[in-house]
C-alpha cells in the first residue's frame, strides 16, 4: 500500500491481522470474498486507492460459526468437533453460503472480535456454545442477527438450539454396562463443568437407581477432560492403588480412552479386570486395545441440521424456538466383558 491508509493502521481499524490485509491487497489466496470486500469497502470509505484486481467484487452471502472457548478444556482440535464443523461447512455450500469461522475467548467484545457480524453480507450466526454458560450466549443476542446455538441448552433463552441427548445417552451406556452383569459401576467424571457433562451425570445416575444399584463415592473419579491431563489424573489415583469396581461409565471417550491407557499401564486387563463404555464415538476408538464400546454421536448430521435451522430463520420460515436433540445409538466393541456370560466373568461375579 503506496498511498493512503497502511496496512497496519487498516488492520487495526478492522480488527484484522496486518498480513489478511497484506494478502488482500497483493491478491493472495486463502482470504474469503467476504473479508476481502470488508478491505476494499473500507478502503473506499476512507478515500484510499483500491488495487487493480479490487473491480466491485461480487457480494457474497456467508454465515459466521463462532467457536466459544471458556478454558478450553473441552472445545479443541478434536475429532469430535472436526466432524461437526465439516458437517457445517458442507450444508453451507450446498445452500450457496460462504462460512466464516471465528474463535471466540471469554472477555473479548463481540464487535471486535467479529468485524463482519454487522454487514450486510452476515446473515446469521451459528454459535458453538459447549463451554459457555447463559449469561455468555445472552451477551450474543445483542447482535439481533439470527441465530442457532449448537451443543449446550439454556432453557431461560429464546434460541434455537441443536443438542445432543445425553442423559439418553448416558442411560443407555450404563444400562449396558448392567445388562453385561455389571454392579459395582464407577464413573470417570469430567472435573470441568459443561451442561453435557451434567446430563450424563443426572442421566448416569437415573440408571443406577432405576436398577436398585447405588453409586459408591470411592469409584467416582474426577479427571481433566484433555488426553494427556485425563491419563495424569488416572495415574495419580491408581499410584494410591484404590479399590476397584468391574466397570466404568465415563463422560466422553477422551476421559475414557486416557482411563484406559493409565489402567493398562498399572497392570489391569481390558475388559477382563475392568470393563469401559464412553460417549462420542471418535475416530481413535477403534485404535485403542480393544476398542472401546461408546455412544455414537452423528456429529456431521449436528452440524448440517444446525445450518438447516439456521437458514430457516433467515427466511422467515419458522418463528417458533425449537430445540432439537440428537439421539445416540449404541456402537459395540470390546471393551465390556459379560460377566453373566463368560467364566471368567461368572468367577469375578462369586468373588464380589
Amino acid at each position: 500500500m503506496k498511498k493512503g491508509i497502511k496496512a497496519k493502521d487498516l488492520a487495526q481499524l478492522l480488527g484484522v491481522s496486518p498480513s489478511t490485509v497484506s494478502m488482500v491487497m497483493n491478491n493472495k489466496p486463502g482470504i474469503s470474498d467476504a473479508t476481502r470486500k470488508m478491505i476494499f469497502d473500507k478502503l473506499t470509505e476512507l478515500g484510499s486507492p483500491l488495487p487493480s484486481h479490487a473491480a466491485s467484487p461480487k457480494a457474497i452471502d456467508f454465515i459466521y460459526f463462532v467457536i466459544y472457548k471458556k478454558h478450553g478444556k473441552v472445545v479443541g482440535d478434536t475429532p469430535f468437533f472436526s466432524q461437526l464443523i465439516e458437517g457445517i461447512e458442507q450444508s453451507a455450500k450446498a445452500s450457496g453460503y460462504n462460512l466464516q469461522i471465528a474463535y471466540f475467548n471469554e472477555g473479548n467484545n463481540v464487535s471486535s472480535t467479529l468485524p463482519l457480524i454487522h454487514s450486510t453480507e452476515c446473515k446469521g450466526l451459528l454459535l458453538l456454545a459447549t463451554e459457555m454458560s447463559a449469561g455468555d450466549a445472552a451477551g450474543f443476542m445483542s447482535l439481533g442477527c439470527p441465530m442457532v446455538l449448537l451443543d449446550s441448552y439454556f432453557d431461560q433463552l429464546p434460541i434455537d438450539t441443536i443438542v445432543i441427548n445425553n442423559s439418553q445417552a448416558a442411560r443407555n451406556a450404563t444400562r449396558t454396562l448392567i445388562e453385561n452383569g455389571h454392579r459395582k459401576i464407577g464413573y470417570l467424571h469430567s472435573a470441568f463443568h459443561i451442561n453435557n457433562f451434567s446430563e450424563r451425570k443426572d442421566g448416569f445416575y437415573h440408571e443406577m437407581r432405576q436398577n436398585g444399584l447405588e453409586v459408591s463415592p470411592a469409584f467416582e473419579y474426577k479427571l481433566t477432560p484433555t488426553v494427556d491431563s485425563a491419563y495424569s489424573d488416572m495415574k495419580e489415583i491408581l499410584a494410591q492403588d484404590p479399590e476397584m469396581p468391574t466397570a466404568f461409565f465415563a463422560d466422553n471417550d477422551i476421559i475414557a480412552l486416557s482411563a484406559m491407557r493409565a489402567l493398562k499401564e498399572k497392570g489391569y486387563r481390558i475388559p477382563e479386570d475392568i470393563s469401559i463404555i464412553g460417549i462420542d464415538d471418535m475416530p481413535t476408538c477403534v485404535l485403542m486395545d480393544p476398542p472401546l464400546t461408546t455412544m455414537h454421536v452423528p456429529k456431521h448430521q449436528m452440524g448440517v441440521l444446525a445450518v438447516k435451522r439456521l437458514i430457516e430463520k433467515i427466511s422467515r420460515k419458522s418463528q417458533e424456538i425449537l430445540t432439537i436433540q440428537i439421539r445416540t445409538s449404541l456402537t459395540r466393541r470390546s471393551s465390556i466383558l459379560n460377566l453373566t456370560s463368560s467364566a471368567a466373568g461368572r468367577r469375578k461375579q462369586a468373588s464380589l
